[in-house]
């Protein structure tokens, strides 16, 4: 068999990679890649991170813990996002900070991804391991896909998809080519395309929880077909991902009974949750473990008091031993906002969680009018999450089922990319105006607004990819 070895920048892919000549910087080492171990090596990206700051400031999570430099802008993104300001072209901002990092990473990843796919047959090593590269790097390639048409481009909607313009899809790692921005629907064709050919050599376990497995693949799927509004299908892809064999719900009852047996002084001492309660990145109830803009989020970030109201504060644990209920308020935050205080616990905001399964077939069901599975598989999730003995929650029909579905995902996957991610999709799809009101620092009550069609439901590209490329911008 013919030898094959490939030469690569590896410093390439830690740049800005969709422009024209699809990376721009300047090489600072280089690697060969030969055996299937090698290229296996690229499926866990080097910075795992997706940052995402401002996302819980577009969704109402979280404020600034001084309000003073949140009312003068002080960063301009996160007050823009946190007071709805549609005035300020955002545009001028994309120069730096997490939302230019975001779209930086995945382009970088999606680089050594392409990497993976097209060399990986003519490495040395057995063909299992081809076959498992190949796929997890299609599935990772599509999941940072999904991540940048759902930031940067509108929410999929049926009739519009073919016309709203998207992102730039790289399809192979070619230096020369031109870049070519893609319809939403035809991202969305690709984003399925390469999931579907990854699905049947996807492991039950992966290496690690960096690296995709079946059951992530499979949820992915569930996500994008429920994202697309196919109901039926997002039914079929999520209840395919809970017949993994390796993951299962994080049991925090669990947790804090280990958690008392070390620290029997807990009840009397909450601030001790921050070192007791524990979730490690190597959780089965991980699917893909990825983190934020470091591997420390969200800690610290201050949530919203309406958002922490959303807590049963006596029974539900995610209430209990994540958020730092126990600290004293900061004068100069907003009144009753609390900082998340755990530090052990492996939040993954970037990644994807077992739980969340659970919530897209609890949703698919609600949509179905199916209001007795809708409820069970809530509850599955649910009984996780509170004390023994705590009631179930209950419905009285489909759509107030769905109401409990929605308001379970605020609090279960809170700073995650889903709650900026269910705001683009739910204002879309039910013509939704959102409200919030915030008291200033003089005192006054002030009431913003969010329409359906705002602009700041889409992220403008940054500048560097713009000024090297022919991107044309999808909003302000």
């Amino acid at each position: 068999m013919k030898k094959y070895i490939v030469v690569i920048w590896l410093s390439l892919v830690m740049g800005l990679v969709s422009c024209d000549n699809y990376l721009d910087v300047v090489p600072k080492g280089e690697a060969v890649l030969n055996s299937t171990d090698d290229y296996l090596g690229l499926i866990e990206a080097a910075n795992p991170k997706f940052s995402m700051t401002s996302f819980w400031y577009m969704a109402n999570e979280v404020t600034y813990y001084k309000k003073a430099e949140l009312e003068s802008y002080l960063y301009p993104m996160y007050s823009i996002g946190f007071f709805w300001d549609e005035s300020v072209d955002r545009y001028n901002y994309m120069v730096d900070g997490d939302i230019a990092e975001l779209y930086s990473d995945c382009y970088s990843r999606i680089a050594s991804y392409n990497v993976v796919v097209e060399h990986m047959n003519d490495a040395e090593g057995p063909d299992t391991d081809k076959k498992l590269g190949i796929a997890q790097a299609k599935i990772m390639r599509a999941y940072n896909y999904f991540f940048l048409v759902n930031t940067f481009a509108k929410p999929y909607k049926k009739e519009t998809a073919a016309t709203d313009m998207g992102i730039i899809i790289h399809k192979k790692f070619d230096l020369e080519s031109e870049s070519k921005q893609y319809t939403v629907k035809e991202v969305y064709e690709f984003i399925e395309q390469d999931i579907e050919e990854a699905l049947a050599d996807l492991p039950e376990q992966a290496l690690n929880s960096y690296r995709p497995t079946k059951g992530f693949g499979y949820a992915l799927q569930a996500k994008v077909r429920l994202y697309k509004g196919e109901i039926d299908l997002a039914l079929e892809s999520g209840l395919n991902a809970l017949k993994s064999s390796y993951h299962k719900l994080w049991d925090m009852n669990e947790m804090y009974n280990e958690a008392l047996a070390t620290y029997p002084f807990l009840p009397t001492m909450p601030s001790t949750w921050m070192t007791a309660a524990k979730l490690e990145d190597s959780n089965p109830e991980h699917l893909l473990y990825q983190f934020g803009h470091t591997n420390t989020d969200p800690y610290p970030q201050y949530a919203r008091k309406e958002m922490l109201d959303l807590y049963d504060k006596n029974n539900d644990l995610r209430y209990i031993t994540c958020w730092g209920y126990y600290m004293p308020p900061r004068p100069t935050a907003e009144t009753g906002a609390i900082m998340f205080g755990s530090t052990n616990v492996k939040w993954n905001p970037g990644g994807m969680r077992l739980s969340e399964v659970y919530l897209m077939i609890a949703e698919c069901y609600a949509r179905k009018d199916d209001k007795d599975n809708a409820m069970k598989y809530l509850n599955d999730l649910y009984r996780n999450r509170v004390f023994p003995g705590t009631a179930e929650l209950t419905a009285a029909d489909a759509d107030e089922a769905f109401k409990l579905v929605r308001e379970e995902r605020k609090r279960e996957l809170v700073l995650t990319y889903n709650g900026f991610f269910d705001m683009r999709r739910f204002c879309t799809e039910f013509n939704e105006t959102l409200t919030k009101t915030y008291v200033n620092e003089a005192g006054e009550t002030k009431t913003y607004s969010l329409r359906p069609d705002s602009p700041l439901l889409v992220w403008p590209f940054p500048q560097q990819a713009m000024e090297t490329s022919n991107l044309v911008q999808n909003t302000k």
